[in-house]
């Protein structure tokens, strides 16, 4: 009874902070969901080009006005005639509408997503300041239990699926998408590959060491295990060549779901840099509020394309890690906490200024008629309209594009920073151990001492350096690959533009 007493407690002293924070902060941005969409921090004061109605493109098509005319000279009812087309170089004048409620908002397609996106990755990020603080503070002790984790994996589980709902779309459509979806993961294997190959003097993540941990823990949890007992003497683990094949194939499936992302926020950082941002309200302002506007958009949007550049020499042991460590007497924690914040603050930076890259898309309407002005013959009017609808219907998908793999890269970034702060051995009476004997003794019928050795030891298996280099190569990888492909989409759209 003293036992069970005490293990009672240390779970209320463990979860107790982080259950009620969880349970306060969801039912507060519940509430809020409820009466505000947090959709609307994005769309709010966006502007959007409204689709011209047929009576008025019918005014530059001689057959709309023949049809009309002869409607009106037999007195029958003057119905708008279907099909028909107008000339491409017409001097088309949009309305633009201001983005002010949630009613706008609700013909997205996608803006429940938006919505869901915002609203568990803000209540992962209080919940983990909440732990963080606990437990700098001494209410919560020092454990590798974290109710943070399961919010952060419910992030993760969200987006990732979003990516894939986007690359089956891709898929689907066949064609081009397709073949660009297929030809971009082979790429990115054989780039993985040059990868796991480079020395560990140029690039090192870690993994050789931590897979050692992994594999060192799992043959101590085999030998104590008598169901796997027999597995453990015949090597059931593969070696890290073979794990280093695992990374790699799953390096081409993230380069592939990250491709079209990327691809798209490239051509809106093209559209960014030659001035496409502009709203309709700027033409009534100064000249010189104007152009200090226009040069602080230039430098964010040319820090959103450089700093994550700098962000892949982060791990290039020459060039920065021995340069730190070595010239400013850095340890390598202190090293390891500023890698993992100036990524966190790149992706920061990069999703509070997602609003530029929405404007930029819904501008490309304007877009799409200037270059319908350069060019000869005729267009039919549902075509022109169904265009600029497709652009704001799109922007949805637009910011998800933009905003789920930044949302990625800062949760494994949340995560790296609770691995820096767990110590690498846990105190004899851990918390944790303490935990699982209070439930088998609540609870014998339903948790028995074999189950809880079971759970110790793979809690072991998993230890911190092996989750810590995994974790660091794939924020790295996510990173390299939105960079560099953004990098050369905005270069391809720039040159296209000048041409």
């Amino acid at each position: 009874a003293v036992v069970s007493t005490q293990s009672t407690g240390t779970m209320a002293m463990i979860f107790g902070i982080q259950l009620l924070s969880t349970l306060v902060i969801g039912l507060f941005m519940t509430k809020i969901f409820s009466n505000y969409s947090y959709s609307l921090l994005i769309f709010r004061s966006l502007w959007f080009c409204v689709p011209p109605v047929t009576e008025y493109l019918g005014e530059f098509s001689q057959a709309y006005k023949d049809h009309m005319k002869k409607k009106s000279r037999n007195n029958d009812k003057k119905e708008p005639l279907e099909d028909f087309t107008i000339p491409r170089d017409s001097n088309l004048k949009i309305r633009s509408n201001r983005i002010i409620s949630y009613a706008q908002i609700k013909l997205l397609p996608h803006g429940d997503e938006i919505d869901m996106a915002i609203l568990m990755s803000l209540s992962s990020l209080l919940i983990y300041i909440v732990t963080e603080v606990s437990i700098y503070l001494k209410y919560t002790p020092v454990t590798d239990l974290h109710l943070s984790y399961i919010w952060s994996m419910l992030v993760l589980l969200f987006c990732t699926k979003f990516l894939c709902y986007m690359f089956k779309v891709y898929i689907q459509l066949g064609g081009g998408e397709r073949s660009l979806c297929a030809l971009s993961s082979f790429l990115f294997v054989v780039f993985a590959l040059f990868v796991s190959m480079a020395n560990k003097n140029s690039i090192d993540f870690g993994i050789e060491e931590g897979y050692g941990e992994f594999v060192s823990e799992f043959m101590k949890f085999a030998n104590s295990t008598k169901m796997i007992k027999s597995a453990a003497h015949q090597d059931p683990l593969p070696s890290v060549k073979a794990f280093k094949g695992f990374l790699i194939i799953l390096s081409g499936f993230i380069g592939a779901l990250l491709t079209f992302p990327s691809f798209r926020y490239g051509s809106l950082t093209s559209q960014l840099l030659l001035g496409e941002a502009s709203l309709p309200q700027d033409e009534n302002k100064e000249k010189k509020e104007e152009g200090i506007k226009d040069k602080l958009v230039q430098v964010l949007v040319h820090f959103n394309l450089i700093a994550p550049l700098f962000v892949l020499v982060c791990w290039c042991k020459p060039l920065v890690q021995d340069h730190f460590m070595n010239e400013f007497a850095v340890s390598e924690k202190s090293f390891n906490f500023l890698r993992i914040a100036f990524i966190a603050i790149t992706m920061l930076v990069r999703v509070f200024s997602i609003k530029l890259y929405t404007q930029a898309h819904l501008n490309t309407a304007k877009r799409y008629l200037r270059q319908l002005k350069r060019e000869a013959g005729r267009v039919d009017h549902k075509t022109v309209q169904q265009k600029i609808a497709y652009t704001f219907q799109y922007s949805s998908v637009i910011v998800l594009q933009i905003l789920t793999p930044a949302l990625i890269v800062l949760q494994l970034c949340l995560i790296l920073f609770s691995l820096q702060n767990t110590p690498d051995v846990m105190p004899d009476v851990a918390p944790a151990n303490t935990i699982l004997a209070g439930v088998t003794d609540i609870m014998p019928d339903v948790v028995s001492r074999s189950d809880v050795t079971v759970f110790q030891g793979m809690r072991a298996v998993l230890t911190k350096n092996f989750m810590a280099s995994v974790l660091s190569y794939v924020v790295w990888w996510i990173v390299s690959v939105n960079a560099g492909v953004s990098m050369m989409s905005t270069c391809y759209h720039h040159v296209s533009e000048q041409v």
